[in-house]
């Protein structure tokens, strides 16, 4: 048997377009003092959106509204309610070169032909973050945040912040690999 192919050499070209603010944006991060990105990439492994999940399309992880319970933290005594953590959110890549490994990675575990693409948040001087949310670096990977929230809410507040995050991110929807096993 010959050598199999790699399936993500040429899927990633259309990154070539948006490379040099991208560049430009994540050395400023490495200068700047107050260590904030310029811009924040996000998976999307369709038919989901690039906040919220669709029900049978979220992993093994129990869904509430499109939310994973997963990604934040739920109250044990209301499935409605949501808690406060910086430890819990919504993963997003700092960096092209993680979002394109997180972008490989996932795509890895997904059934054969579904697509997976990307989304990226210009935040350069203006993040318009939703009141009571943040972005918190992961302490073991620099290249990885956590959205997250700072005051506990019902479950159909932070759907709604999610959908304004959602407004604000371009995917990037000429990106897409040919996810399958074993890539």
């Amino acid at each position: 048997m010959g050598k199999s192919k790699d399936p993500f050499v040429h899927q990633l070209k259309i990154i070539g377009d948006i490379s040099d603010i991208l560049k430009t944006l994540e050395d400023k991060h490495k200068k700047g003092k107050k260590h904030t990105p310029g811009a924040m990439f996000r998976t999307i492994i369709e038919p989901n959106s690039s906040t919220l999940y669709i029900e049978g399309h979220q992993g093994k992880s129990p869904l509430n509204t499109g939310v994973r319970g997963c990604d934040f933290k739920f109250s044990k005594t209301n499935p409605d309610w949501v808690e406060a953590s910086d430890a819990h959110g919504l993963s997003f890549s700092s960096t092209m070169d993680h979002a394109v490994g997180t972008m490989k990675f996932l795509g890895k575990f997904q059934k054969p032909g579904t697509k997976v693409t990307c989304a990226y948040w210009i935040l350069e001087n203006n993040p318009m973050l939703p009141c009571h949310m943040k972005f918190v670096v992961d302490p073991e990977t620099p290249s990885h945040y956590l959205l997250v929230i700072t005051k506990g809410m019902h479950i159909s507040k932070l759907v709604a912040k999610l959908k304004l995050v959602a407004h604000r991110m371009t995917v990037m929807h000429d990106l897409k690999l040919e996810a399958y096993k074993n890539a």
